[in-house]
């Protein structure tokens, strides 16, 4: 998972320093191992059979990068500090809910496929979003509002930390 993250002390009274703060791609050490098989597998095709560059040929050299490129874009990000938790999905914008609105907030295991049918933005239901791009962690947010939200999370010992020092709401349903 090519991630950029830093883990913040617990900021000063009164501040909106982010005590939590991690970005998740999509794209990781492996798929980029899956796309240079791909790459090496087209270019023996191509070299050892020359192929008419007609429209499936075209297509695929157009579309393999471009799909590249957009995998690259998309990023998960989450933010926590004193006002609450902002994230956004890039390149959709920032959302922030405020603790406010938070009934309970934990971090918990989850299968993508399983609860939500794999990974990305889903919302199933109108109560129930997830936001994820890999792995089985991720934090619970269940609003006033009976809203669910999951952001998923490479680093859940540090988000739950995190929570803890925010004094977040943790009310975990048994």
């Amino acid at each position: 998972m090519a991630m950029s993250q830093q883990a913040l002390p617990p900021p000063p009274s009164g501040t909106s320093e982010y005590t939590f703060t991690e970005q998740q791609s999509f794209l990781c050490h492996w798929w980029w191992l899956i796309l240079l098989l791909g790459a090496l597998t087209v270019g023996l095709t191509v070299l050892l059979k020359p192929l008419p560059l007609g429209a499936r040929t075209a297509l695929l050299f157009v579309a393999g990068p471009l799909t590249l490129g957009l995998l690259a874009c998309f990023r998960l990000q989450v933010r926590l500090n004193t006002e609450g938790i902002r994230y956004r999905f890039f390149p959709l914008g920032w959302r922030l809910i405020g603790w406010a609105e938070v009934q309970q907030a934990y971090v918990r295991k989850y299968s993508a496929l399983r609860e939500y049918g794999g990974w990305g933005i889903k919302g199933f239901s109108l109560n129930n979003y997830a936001y994820n791009v890999a792995g089985s962690y991720g934090l619970q947010l269940v609003l006033r509002s009976g809203t669910r939200i999951l952001l998923g999370t490479q680093r859940p010992a540090e988000l739950q930390q995190a929570l803890e020092r925010l004094g977040a709401p943790a009310e975990v349903p048994a």
